[in-house]
């Protein structure tokens, strides 16, 4: 009697990630096992509880495992026997509430940088492993506190800041930046002295929107959904503490890009954009008015845009090269910015946003 070939396994660091969970479900909709590590019991007990995966943990496709310190050497070890393709996910983020205090070196800079490298140390030792894919950002490739830049960013293009400026940067966003471009140069820089049995992909999501089965759909927290949900929701919105953009990307859109990443040889060794501009959705502030044409009836409860609204970053991005490497095209923001309100309305996320404190 033939026996079954078990399908690829494949390992998703931060698997309860607002991002990690759409493309871990993108993965077991292709017919891939999954693993994914979070760092405590308590989080894996609420992420298998997400709907969309219970047929998936029904056939016994989804398997959780625990690493809590991600830079301890060896910290994935456990976590990668039999895996094929390991993505790591897992980045710390900064507390962007207003006057928190914290240490950009100790608390975003040195895990992100020495939690990256260990990842693919790790991988280094499990000769099954065919790919790691590295989840970077868009604020590798762009200084985001340089108000206008001239030249495209596209797969070539490199945040300057350095590791002095991320320890001393004037806000969170701008150390974070810092260290997702340091993360990834240190990625590359493994790669070439180390020349591991692996390829390395890295990928560079815009801001994130859209559907989500994650564990924060509508946004209420850290994700940039807050954007698109607050602008519909809350009169109040504040949109000098929300200025985002100019570049997105539908969350669909980066989960689909992930698979296509490990199924394509045209992806190895590359940095893929993913995500566009448009040259008049660009801002939260550019929401209110496509808001108030495609929904008349919520027009009078949108926010006023102030008049004073500066220092958001200006500039275009070109994935063309990323589109022809996976073989398909991203969603334009406008498509994306709608098809996110449109679900955000149909869910009911008004009703959750009705309970969030004005503290944006």
């Amino acid at each position: 009697m033939a026996t079954s070939t078990p399908a690829e396994l494949v390992l998703i660091s931060g698997l309860n990630g607002f991002v990690a969970t759409d493309i871990a479900l993108a993965f077991l909709e292709a017919g891939y096992r999954v693993r994914g590590t979070v760092r405590s019991q308590a989080k894996a007990d609420i992420w298998l509880r997400l709907p969309a995966f219970a047929p998936f943990i029904a056939r016994g496709q989804v398997e959780v495992v625990f690493v809590s310190d991600i830079v301890r050497p060896g910290a994935f070890d456990d976590a990668l026997a039999g895996v094929d393709y390991f993505l790591h996910t897992i980045a710390q983020l900064p507390d962007w509430r207003p006057g928190a205090q914290q240490d950009m070196e100790r608390d975003i800079l040195r895990p992100n940088i020495d939690g990256t490298v260990n990842a693919l140390k790790s991988a280094s030792k499990f000769r099954n492993v065919k790919k790691v894919v590295i989840l970077g950002s868009i604020a590798a490739a762009v200084d985001l506190s340089v108000p206008k830049h001239e030249k495209i960013v596209d797969e070539s293009s490199w945040n300057p800041t350095d590791y002095e400026y991320g320890k001393n940067a004037p806000h969170p966003l701008f150390s974070y930046a810092t260290s997702k471009k340091l993360a990834e140069e240190a990625a590359w820089k493994y790669v070439t002295d180390s020349k591991p049995h692996y390829a390395l992909i890295t990928t560079l999501p815009c801001y994130v929107f859209g559907p989500s089965n994650g564990l924060d759909p509508y946004g209420l927290n850290n994700s940039s959904q807050q954007w698109i949900a607050g602008t519909l929701f809350r009169s109040d919105w504040n949109f000098k503490t929300a200025a985002g953009g100019p570049a997105y990307v539908d969350l669909r859109d980066v989960a689909r890009a992930h698979v296509l990443a490990v199924q394509r040889a045209e992806a190895d060794g590359k940095r893929l954009i993913l995500g566009k501009t448009d040259p008049v959705v660009r801002f939260p502030s550019d929401f209110v008015p496509l808001f108030a044409r495609e929904f008349p009836e919520r027009a009078h409860k949108l926010p006023k845009v102030p008049d004073d609204l500066e220092n958001v970053p200006q500039y275009d991005v070109d994935p063309s090269a990323t589109e022809a490497a996976l073989g398909f095209t991203f969603r334009g923001p406008r498509e994306v910015v709608l098809e996110t309100a449109c679900w955000l309305i149909d869910s009911g996320a008004d009703k959750a946003w009705e309970l969030v404190t004005a503290r944006y």
